[in-house]
């Protein structure tokens, strides 16, 4: 093969269709550097099954291919330092050993080698291999149109690869490789023979048959006509494909029509001489293929097809290999990896995929794949390798794979990660090109390694899914298994994709689970051996939770609640919210607006945990939150919800419930007529007209009952009462004009001075007359009275201020509409027709939160400051999340106010400093002295200061 690829180089030097300087032209980047040969790293192994992979093969010749180049600048392919290489991005024209040479590669080569290493890409994409590309694209839009070898024959190779690299999505210089292409082209037109693409064809038929009348005529001028529409389709109407059938037309003339032809296809080479000497002997296969791709590309002469069909068929030995002449004659062995490689492009790209197709293109890439030497290139018996022919065999193993390989996969059921303690099954499947043999028997050979549990024998889990008449797992010890099937008797074997098995897997640890294939055979009803790509699979187990969340805060809006919580996003894929609503009897049935004054209200259970929140019809959901630890629940139907949040990682182990949850309303407390807006003109009117009455008189509207709520303020839950009364005067007015959520409040004092006085006409009048944050209050006293009026400090307001006496006795309430309103400045609040002693009046004064405020009383009978000590109840109680407990001292004292468990264990300090003289409020908000949050129950408070004492029993409930 060597002595007649030398005599090929001399003849193409021989046969100058341009002007040609003596020797190859200098390398742009600077003369090349000679030197000792490089050696080089033979490729890694092919494969593991039997026989040789076709693809690992393939990618294995691609191996050898890339460390052959030559770069361009850098050393892009690794293989040598780039002072040392050629730097013209193309291949030696031959290598003695697997070694690279220092001289300039041969320029016909590029393109031929580049588009045949483009199919492997497609193949497996490697980086790589583009590289090695992108190299051979950037010399050719270098040097131009006109080649370095004006007689190098395979540039066509070079227009079809620049167009189809040109092609590829977010290629750069696409623009540059259509135009070089189009340069080559009109350059080998204008510079070959009479100046038309016909004039290539006559001038290389010429040329050729007159030393070497035989197939490498058609197999020199195929590619242009390739290339000739590849520009057609590139550039439609520029009349290219004219060009490809005028070029087609010079071969059919010359193999068909004229006698004889230099290439007689059906009678000059049927009578070879089998000397050496011979030129009928050389490249008759070549020629087939050449005329089946040429009148295939043109679409011209196609009856000839099957007929060339049958004689590229019968060049074919039984071992896959084809022959360089005609008849495959065993006795002349004249088997060639060029020509194998080249007949199974022709049945890949151009002959319909018939099942003789396909059986000679599968034993061909056998045959190819087992000659290939460990470099991945293919050595002749004089030690030289031939990159073009490594390339073109290359591509044959390509074409066998596409067509005939298969493969065994494994995909595992169920979610990676996985919890613990679940089964996962395995199943492997088995799927096959047009060209695979028919599957009869397989040997698998699994290792399984991880934190998984398998059955006992014999089935260890495993199943037949396809029904082989013969099923059988052999446990070799150490997690790997053999797997053998087989049928029985006279079959065509499996020729469907199918599932083969499975295995059943129990997780029970944390971990990584492996599946590894590491060996198999497979094979057909002959008992031959064939090949296929085998993929195992892996998988996580994750067995622990994540942490639970913290600081769980619902907070009403209208028609939404505005869910928060807290939690750092360690192990976490995901949050789960459950939803509860506080109902009447039937789960779904809101309890608004009565709540707990009916008789069938039912308040969510808390779940004991994720599993029990599932579970439990008392609680929708779960809504999936990811990435963000807040959710806006939108709902219409008003009550009270409660908010349950999981934090779940990527296996589904889900997190303990928070310490604990929050309820609130989706609505503004007030908010009578559900606009969005607790105003005047509509709720205030609504919260008058019912203002003082009681359940079941006529005028009570269980709508305006709202406070007092569960933690005294504007957005708590609504402890209804029954009573329309100063607490919902209180929630009213905190919430008049309020459309969104926010607890910022306006800074309030500890205490407000008010004066009780006589004013000139007799009346009485209640005075403010220092202090701020006051909301809100009432006076009563059981006294009958005339008239009880507004004072000039309400009128006064620029805020709307509500105002309302109940009854004939003395019961005046009064407050500033709005958020974080408070009465600004100083004057007459109430005036009353009646002589009424501050001794016997009872006053409630709220700050701009609804908290207690202390205050001062001046005026006859003394200054309001209490004449005994007491503890009062705390309230509200039971209480969630927090609780008031107030008490009143006639003197100073150092006061320890603390709380403890029934078992007489101190939880909470909630006091210890002095207070003066007056009445004073504490609020517990259910932590404990370590800042954590307290369990359900009843605690005692006690109150010590000086020589007084006293406690009270609280419930905290959740």
């Amino acid at each position: 093969m060597y002595t007649r690829i030398f005599s090929l180089v001399l003849i193409l030097m021989a046969f100058a269709v341009a002007a040609m300087a003596a020797g190859p032209p200098a390398s742009p980047y600077g003369a090349p550097i000679l030197q000792e040969a490089q050696t080089l790293t033979p490729a890694p192994n092919k494969a593991f099954g039997e026989p040789t992979d076709f693809k690992a093969a393939a990618l294995a010749a691609r191996h050898y291919l890339r460390l052959m180049q030559s770069d361009v600048s850098e050393d892009n392919a690794l293989n040598g330092d780039p002072d040392d290489d050629p730097q013209d991005a193309g291949w030696d024209w031959s290598t003695t050993g697997f070694s690279h040479t220092a001289g300039t590669s041969s320029g016909n080569l590029h393109g031929v080698i580049a588009h045949n290493l483009m199919r492997s890409y497609d193949l497996d994409p490697d980086p790589f291999i583009m590289t090695t590309m992108m190299d051979v694209v950037d010399r050719m839009l270098l040097i131009g149109p006109e080649p370095a070898y004006p007689t190098g024959l395979h540039y066509p190779n070079d227009i079809i690869f620049l167009l189809e690299m040109a092609d590829r999505p977010g290629m750069p210089n696409a623009a540059a490789m259509r135009d070089t292409a189009v340069a080559i082209w009109d350059w080998r037109v204008e510079n070959t023979g009479d100046g038309t693409a016909e004039g290539i064809a006559v001038a290389i038929r010429d040329g050729r048959g007159a030393s070497y009348p035989n197939g490498i005529i058609p197999w020199d001028i195929a590619p242009y006509v390739a290339a000739a529409m590849r520009l057609d389709e590139a550039f439609p109407g520029m009349g290219y494909d004219d060009d490809a059938i005028a070029m087609a037309e010079v071969l059919y003339d010359d193999s068909f029509l004229l006698a004889p032809g230099f290439f007689d296809f059906d009678g000059r080479c049927k009578g070879y001489d089998t000397e050496w000497a011979n030129t009928d002997y050389y490249w008759y296969t070549l020629g087939i293929q050449g005329l089946i791709e040429a009148f295939t590309q043109a679409g011209v002469h196609l009856d000839k097809i099957t007929l060339l069909t049958t004689r590229l068929l019968e060049c074919q030995y039984p071992d896959g290999a084809f022959s360089y002449q005609y008849g495959a004659a065993p006795e002349i062995d004249d088997t060639d990896w060029q020509a194998t490689g080249y007949c199974q492009m022709a049945i890949h790209d151009y002959l319909p995929h018939t099942s003789a197709n396909l059986d000679a293109m599968y034993r061909a890439g056998a045959w190819l794949a087992s000659t290939q030497d460990a470099s991945g290139g293919f050595v002749y018996s004089s030690g030289n390798h031939y990159p073009e022919v490594g390339s073109e065999a290359m591509l044959g193993m390509v074409y066998a794979w596409d067509i005939g390989g298969a493969a065994v996969t494994t995909s595992v059921t169920g979610a990676d990660p996985a919890q613990c303690g679940v089964t996962k099954t395995a199943t492997f499947a088995y799927a096959r090109s047009d060209g695979t043999p028919g599957l009869f028997g397989y040997e698998i050979t699994l290792e399984i390694t991880g934190p998984v549990t398998m059955e006992p024998a014999p089935d260890y889990g495993f199943e037949d899914l396809y029904g082989m008449d013969y099923f059988q797992v052999v446990d070799q010890g150490g997690g790997v298994y053999s797997v053998n099937g087989s049928l029985f008797g006279a079959q065509p074997g499996i020729l469907d994709d199918v599932n083969l098995f499975d295995v059943d897997l129990l997780t029970d640890g944390d971990g990584a689970v492996d599946l590894a294939i590491t060996g198999y055979k497979l094979r057909d009803p002959q008992n031959a051996p064939f090949f296929a790509d085998m993929s195992g699979a892996g998988f996580l187990v994750d067995c622990t939770a994540p942490d639970p969340v913290t600081d769980i805060v619902a907070m009403p809006g209208h028609q939404k609640v505005e869910v928060d919580w807290t939690h750092d996003g360690a192990d976490v894929d995901h949050y789960e919210v459950f939803t509860g609503l506080w109902y009447d009897t039937t789960y779904g049935s809101s309890a608004y607006p009565e709540y707990d004054d009916l008789a069938g209200d039912v308040t969510p259970t808390r779940p004991a945990d994720y599993a029990a929140a599932l579970a439990d019809d008392a609680w929708s959901g779960p809504t999936v939150v990811s990435g963000d630890t807040d959710w806006i629940h939108a709902l219409a139907a008003r009550g009270v919800y409660y908010y349950e949040v999981f934090a779940v990682d990527e296996a589904g182990n889900a997190s303990p419930p928070a310490a604990a949850n929050d309820r609130a309303t989706n609505y503004w407390l007030g908010d009578v007529n559900a606009d969005g807006v607790v105003d005047a003109i509509s709720d205030i009117t609504a919260l008058g007209a019912c203002f003082g009455t009681a359940d079941p008189e006529g005028l009570y509207d269980p709508y305006c009952d709202v406070g007092p709520t569960d933690d005294w303020s504007r957005l708590g839950v609504p402890l209804t009462d029954s009573v329309i009364d100063f607490e919902d005067l209180m929630v009213f007015s905190m919430n008049f004009s309020v459309v969104t959520a926010s607890k910022d409040l306006a800074p309030i004092s500890q205490v407000v001075d008010l004066a009780w006085i006589e004013l000139d006409d007799g009346r009485m009048a209640l005075r403010l007359i220092g202090g701020e944050g006051l909301k809100g209050l009432r006076v009563r006293a059981a006294i009958p009275v005339g008239t009880v009026t507004a004072g000039e400090l309400v009128d006064g307001q620029t805020q709307p201020v509500f105002f309302r006496n109940v009854g004939g006795f003395l019961d005046a309430n009064v407050a500033v509409m709005g958020a974080n309103r408070g009465f600004v400045g100083t004057g007459d609040l109430i005036v009353v027709d009646a002589p009424i002693a501050a001794s016997d009046l009872d006053i409630t004064v709220r700050g701009t939160d609804n908290s207690k405020m202390s205050f001062r009383l001046d005026g006859a009978g003394g200054a309001g400051m209490p004449l005994a000590f007491a503890l009062d109840r705390n309230y509200p109680n039971p209480f969630n999340p927090s609780t008031k407990i107030s008490f009143s001292l006639p003197e100073a004292q150092d006061v320890v106010l603390s709380v403890y468990g029934l078992d007489g264990r101190r939880v909470a300090t909630l006091l210890r400093e002095p207070r003066g003289a007056g009445s004073h409020d504490v609020v517990w908000n259910g932590f404990d002295d370590d800042g954590q949050r307290v369990a359900s129950g009843t605690y005692v408070f006690r109150i010590e200061a000086g020589p007084y004492s006293r406690s009270h029993k609280m419930t905290l409930l959740k």
